[in-house]
């Protein structure tokens, strides 16, 4: 199927709308972990604590940046005490970074803070009306993830 160029612009409209939003919205609840945090620095937080402890270089290629971009702002997550560094059993100089329980309760609280964002934002919407979006938006999302580069070892 092919859609013609006023459907695309649509879309590209409404994708940049969405992004916008959703970047200001994590600005927010993300100030709301931290006063001083950043949203690449939150979104690394978040990650952290759904995927559990990471190398760097893994977390560098899950957000698409270079490692020292990365370690940037994970030594910022650090000075907050949000995350902590421990080091790996197979390699003495490598090491992982994990969420301490301070990160944790945060990210729990902007869950939930998120949370009652969405449910006064879809409050008119009906339940099956708000399950086909997730369902459209979770395969739109499945179709538009790209493979992480070679150098990234395959960590997404």
């Amino acid at each position: 199927m092919t859609l013609d160029e006023e459907t695309i612009a649509g879309l590209e409209r409404e994708f940049a709308v969405f992004v916008r939003q959703d970047r200001a919205a994590s600005g927010q609840l993300g100030r709301e972990v931290h006063p001083d945090l950043k949203v690449a620095a939150y979104r690394l937080l978040a990650h952290l604590s759904e995927r559990g402890p990471r190398r760097p270089t893994e977390l560098a290629c899950h957000v698409g940046v270079t490692a020292p971009t990365v370690s940037r702002q994970l030594q910022h997550l650090e000075e907050l005490g949000l995350v902590s560094r421990v080091q790996t059993l197979d390699d003495g100089r490598a090491y992982l970074v994990r969420v301490t329980e301070a990160g944790h309760r945060r990210v729990e609280e902007v869950r939930v803070a998120r949370g009652r964002r969405l449910d006064k934002l879809l409050g008119s919407w009906g339940r099956e009306e708000i399950r086909t979006f997730a369902e459209l938006l979770a395969r739109f999302n499945g179709d538009a993830a790209a493979p992480p580069p070679r150098r990234c070892g395959g960590e997404g």
